[in-house]
C-alpha cells in the first residue's frame, strides 16, 4: 500500500482527537462556571425547626423566670406583718387601712386599753387623722354587761344586756358558739329556761370594731313551793336589801337594814327615811319610812307596800300609799357594796351601799 493511501486515515484520527479535546474543554468550562457561579443554597428545613424550638426553650425560660419573680414578690409581700406594711406603706389612704386592720386585731386579741390609746395616738399622728383621737369610742369597744350575775336562779328569768356605749350593736348567742354580725342582733331581753344556758355577747362600734366577748353560764331550776306562811322581818330585810331601779324611768333607790333611799334624777333630788318592818305576807310586806324627807321637805311617816313577784326573777313591785304599783328590777352587784346601774344619777352609774 502506497503512502497516499494511508494519509485520509491519519487525518481522520487527528479530526476524531480534535473533536475528543474540544468536548473534554467545553465540559471542563460547564464544570468551572458551575463552580464559581451556583446560586446559594438554602438551608435545610430541619435547621429551622432547631432555631424555633431554642428561640421557644429561650422564651419560656424568660417567662417562668418574671414569674416566679412576681409570684415571690406576692408572696413576700402577703407575709409581711401589719407593722412592717405600714413601714412601707407612703400612700396615707391604704396608711388609714392598715392602721383600721391593725386595731381591729388589737381589740378582738385581749390588748389592754393604754395599748390600744396609745396605738390610736400614733395613727393620728402618723395619718394626720386628729378622727383617731375624737372617736376613741369607735376603736376601743367597751364590752357589754349581763344585768344578771351568771349563777344558779329559781325559775325562768330575763337577761338583759347593757351596753358600753349607747351608739354600740349587741350581737348575742346562747348555743356556746362565739357571737359575730351574723349572730341575733341584741334588741330586748332575753328569757332563760328552766335548765343551763351559756350566754355570750359582743359590742360592735359604728365603725365596725368589736369588743371583748363576755359570757355568762346559767343554771334555772325549778321554783321551790313556799311551805311558810309569812316571812319573818328577818327574811323580808334580805329580799328587799340592794340597789334597784325603776324600769321604765332613771329612778332608783337603795335598801340597808335601817335606811330607806329613794334617788330621783329630773330634778337630781333624794328622798330617804329610816325604816321598819310593818307586815309581811307569803310574798312581799309593808315597811314604814319615819319621817320620809325629799331634800329637807319632811313628808312624815310614809306606807311602803312590796310584791315580790315571780321568785328569783330579781324584779319587785312597790307602791308608796295610795299610789300605783312601780316595777323595779335589781342592779348588778360588782362587789365592795358597789352596784351598777344602766343609767347615772349624779353623774354616775355606780352607786354605793353602806
Amino acid at each position: 500500500m502506497t503512502d497516499h493511501e494511508h494519509s485520509p486515515d491519519r487525518n481522520d484520527a487527528k479530526s476524531a482527537h480534535d473533536e475528543l479535546n474540544w468536548a473534554e474543554l467545553e465540559r471542563t468550562e460547564v464544570d468551572s462556571n458551575q463552580n464559581h457561579s451556583s446560586p446559594i443554597v438554602p438551608p435545610p428545613k430541619k435547621s429551622k425547626k432547631k432555631l424555633i424550638i431554642i428561640l421557644a426553650i429561650v422564651g419560656s425560660i424568660l417567662i417562668l423566670g418574671g414569674l416566679t419573680f412576681f409570684l415571690y414578690n406576692q408572696f413576700a409581700s402577703a407575709n409581711l406583718t401589719s407593722e412592717e406594711k405600714i413601714e412601707k406603706t407612703t400612700d396615707q389612704d391604704e396608711l388609714k387601712k392598715l392602721y383600721d386592720e391593725l386595731l381591729s386585731s388589737y381589740a378582738t386579741s385581749g390588748k389592754s386599753e393604754a395599748e390600744i390609746l396609745a396605738l390610736l395616738e400614733r395613727a393620728a399622728k402618723e395619718t394626720g387623722d386628729q378622727s383617731y383621737i375624737q372617736n376613741q369610742d369607735s376603736y376601743l369597744v367597751k364590752p357589754p354587761s349581763f344585768n344578771l350575775a351568771p349563777g344558779s336562779y329559781e325559775g325562768t328569768q330575763n337577761l338583759e344586756i347593757i351596753k358600753g356605749n349607747s351608739g354600740y350593736t349587741i350581737y348575742y348567742t346562747v348555743d356556746g358558739n362565739v357571737p359575730d354580725k351574723t349572730s341575733p342582733k341584741y334588741t330586748s331581753a332575753i328569757p332563760l329556761p328552766l335548765g343551763e344556758t351559756t350566754v355570750k355577747a359582743v359590742a360592735v362600734s359604728d365603725k365596725g370594731f368589736s369588743s371583748a366577748t363576755i359570757e355568762g353560764k346559767y343554771i334555772l331550776t325549778a321554783p321551790q313551793a313556799n311551805t311558810q306562811s309569812v316571812l319573818t322581818p328577818e327574811e323580808f330585810i334580805n329580799k328587799i336589801y340592794g340597789v334597784w331601779y325603776k324600769t321604765d324611768y332613771g329612778n332608783s333607790l337603795s335598801i340597808s337594814q335601817t335606811t330607806y333611799t329613794e334617788h330621783i334624777p329630773n330634778p337630781l333630788s333624794n328622798a330617804t327615811g329610816d325604816y321598819s318592818v310593818v307586815s309581811t305576807t307569803d310574798n312581799g310586806g309593808t315597811i314604814k319610812v319615819l319621817n320620809f324627807t325629799v331634800e329637807g321637805y319632811n313628808a312624815g311617816d310614809i306606807l311602803i307596800e312590796f310584791d315580790f313577784g315571780t321568785p328569783g326573777d330579781n324584779q319587785m313591785r312597790l307602791r308608796h300609799e295610795g299610789k300605783p304599783w312601780w316595777d323595779y328590777a335589781a342592779a348588778e352587784y360588782i362587789g365592795s357594796g358597789q352596784y351598777h346601774l344602766p343609767f347615772q344619777f349624779a353623774g354616775s352609774d355606780i352607786i354605793t351601799l353602806n
